[in-house]
């Protein structure tokens, strides 16, 4: 047996681009793993169980297809990406990636100190997670914000509140008010 992508996605992520276009079958699979923490795989007369625990992180352009609602209810938090429209911009963008292309090392090494100060304030906010508390009237605004928007669950309500905590513990603070 060669462990999969669940397998390996164990405990950390998984990264799954055009989710939006993938095959009713592995959109089942990932979701009944995504519930359960575990992944079956039968071959050949052979049945193996393995656990399946992971963050589900994905890409899509929804001109291409769209989300199944039971997918889309994985997926906590969702960002739009466009495209930079200043032509200005737009070549640096270019010319900084034929660059790093060209160089890559000559980058890594540029950024090795950002990267690793980064590194060390994420590691500091996991530490500082478990004692962040959230205040009680923005657990309700939350709350109010999920229910205006329609938000159907409680998915959108218990990720916001992480979040919320998580960019509390990122600045230093123990606690969140606003």
């Amino acid at each position: 047996f060669e462990p999969g992508l669940l397998a390996k996605a164990n405990r950390g992520l998984l990264y799954v681009d055009e989710v939006n276009l993938l095959d009713d079958h592995l959109v089942d699979i990932l979701l009944d793993s995504a519930a359960s923490g575990w992944n079956t795989v039968e071959r050949e007369g052979i049945s193996i169980r393995h656990p399946a625990r992971f963050v589900l992180v994905g890409s899509g352009n929804p001109e291409e297809g769209e989300l199944r609602p039971q997918l889309l209810d994985r997926f906590g938090m969702h960002a739009e990406i466009r495209t930079v429209k200043d032509p200005l911009l737009r070549v640096k963008v270019v010319e900084e990636r034929t660059s790093f292309d060209q160089t890559p090392q000559l980058w890594l090494d540029n950024y090795a100190e950002q990267q690793q100060e980064l590194r060390d304030r994420i590691v500091a906010a996991q530490k500082l997670l478990p004692s962040v508390e959230l205040d009680y009237s923005l657990r309700i605004k939350i709350s109010e914000v999920c229910s205006q928007l329609d938000v159907d669950g409680l998915r959108g309500d218990i990720v916001t509140n992480r979040a919320a905590k998580a960019h509390a513990a990122y600045y230093n603070r123990k606690s969140y008010c606003r």
